[in-house]
This record gives structure tokens, sequence and C-alpha cells, in this order.
């Protein structure tokens, strides 16, 4: 990765170019931001794969250009895990076949090491059952979030992008949150970490994902911003094949729904 030096860079300041480039174009040379880069997501019936290691490198090299855009800007790094035993591309969730119950997570913790940071891992199975505890109490007090309504046994989002957004279908005394919701939900989690930087002007969470998830994380990403977001948060959506050597980033603050 090369980068240049900006006229709206402080002096000795660089920005980043080549592939980083459109994911850190809203972030500050001036001012500290604190960033959440999440790469390296995969699915336990697969395993780790192409995807996973090319994002996790892309997510690395990102957090590594935004140290440099800024001194003081903080950089955590996390790894999405679908540990749910379903693959979700849209609301719809399929059952695909077993796989192991826990993950050798080493080619990323040595890619970690090579680049001389750490990361978390964020698992679905919490974020799911995070988001069927925040719809029970959403049942109990509808008029405390009015962008969700009841249709049927179905809970929907009222999207200003979409036709619907199904989040949940009510089964019982229990709610099941569709991939929309868990999104979200993982978004909240982020958000939540990066306060913890009170020094820091702006909140960016970059989250890195395959090209076939568009619609589930730009619908969670759009639930979130909607619901409890601030002006001082951002979303970058990067999307990317396999390979992730020209990855497209779509940028969404609370101000774009």
């Amino acid at each position: 990765m090369t980068s240049t030096t900006s006229p709206l860079a402080p002096r000795g300041r660089t920005v980043p170019a080549g592939r980083v480039a459109p994911l850190l174009e809203t972030v500050s040379p001036t001012s500290r931001s604190a960033l959440l880069v999440a790469g390296g997501y995969f699915d336990t019936a697969a395993g780790i794969g192409a995807f996973s290691l090319n994002s996790f490198a892309l997510a690395q090299e990102t957090g590594a250009a935004a140290r440099r855009l800024h001194r003081g800007n903080k950089v955590l790094y996390d790894v999405i895990v679908n540990d749910l035993g379903m693959s979700c591309s849209t609301d719809a969730c399929t059952l695909p076949a077993a796989g192991p119950a826990e993950t050798d997570l080493s080619p990323l913790t040595a890619a970690a090491a090579e680049a001389g940071t750490d990361f978390t891992v964020t698992r679905e199975r919490n974020l799911r059952n995070r988001a069927a505890r925040s719809m029970k109490r959403w049942l109990r007090d509808p008029a405390a979030e009015p962008l969700f309504s009841l249709d049927g046994d179905e809970i929907v989002f009222r999207s200003r992008q979409y036709e619907k957004v199904l989040a949940g279908v009510v089964k019982g005394d229990h709610v099941v949150p569709r991939c929309p919701l868990i999104v979200a939900e993982y978004f909240a989690r982020y958000f939540a970490r990066l306060r913890a930087f009170p020094d820091c002007a702006h909140r960016h969470v970059i989250d890195i994902n395959s090209l076939a998830d568009r619609d589930k994380v730009t619908k969670g990403a759009e639930i979130y911003l909607r619901t409890l977001g601030t002006p001082e948060e951002e979303i970058v959506l990067v999307f990317a094949d396999a390979a992730c050597a020209d990855p497209m980033a779509l940028t969404y603050t609370a101000y774009d729904f």
C-alpha cells in the first residue's frame, strides 16, 4: 500500500492510498477517531477460507493506515463467526452441513501477531440471543420504538430504502430474530466498545463483507443508525470478493436515512 501527502492533512501526515483509501475516506486527518475494523468473517461449517484470511488482512491494513492518518486514532479489530448453524443471505436462512463446534483460529492469530495487533471474536449465537431479548422487551412496550411494528407474527422494521425489512418472528413466547436484526445488534455492540474512548471526536465501524451479504448488512446498518445511532457515528460497509483486491465502500450515518 502507498500513501500520498494531502493538502488537508497536517504537515508530515499522509493519507491512505490503494485499496484502503475508500475505506478511510471520511476519517479525519486532523482530529482523533475511534475505529473498529471487522474482517475475517467465517462460518463454523465451512471454516476459515480465502475470504476470511483476505478480509482479515484487509482489516489489518486498514487499521494500520488509520493509525498513520492520525497518531491519536484508536483502532480495534473484531472477527464475526457464524456459529448459528445457518446461512442467511437476506431475510431467509438455510441450514448447511454441521461443522466443528470450535474452529482453529491459529491462521488469524498468526496474522495478527505478525501485524503486532490482537482481535476479539464475536459469535452470532450471542448476538441472536441479545436481539431476541431486546425484541421481547419491545413486545411489552411497542411505543418505545415506533419504527418496529407487528404484522401478524412478524416484527417488521419501517425502512426508508427497502419495501419490507423482516426483523423477527414471534413464536409463542419466543422471538426469532432475522438477519438484519442480528447485524444491527453487532453494530450496537461495536459502537458501545468505541464509546470507551471519549477523547475521540468520531466513531467509525468499518465492516468488511462478502458481496452476497450486501442486503442483510445494509438493512442492519439502517436499523442501528435510525434507532440507536448518534451524529458522531458512521458505518462503512465494505463489499469484496474472496480476494478482497478491489473492495467497494458505502458510508452511512444517521443522516443518510
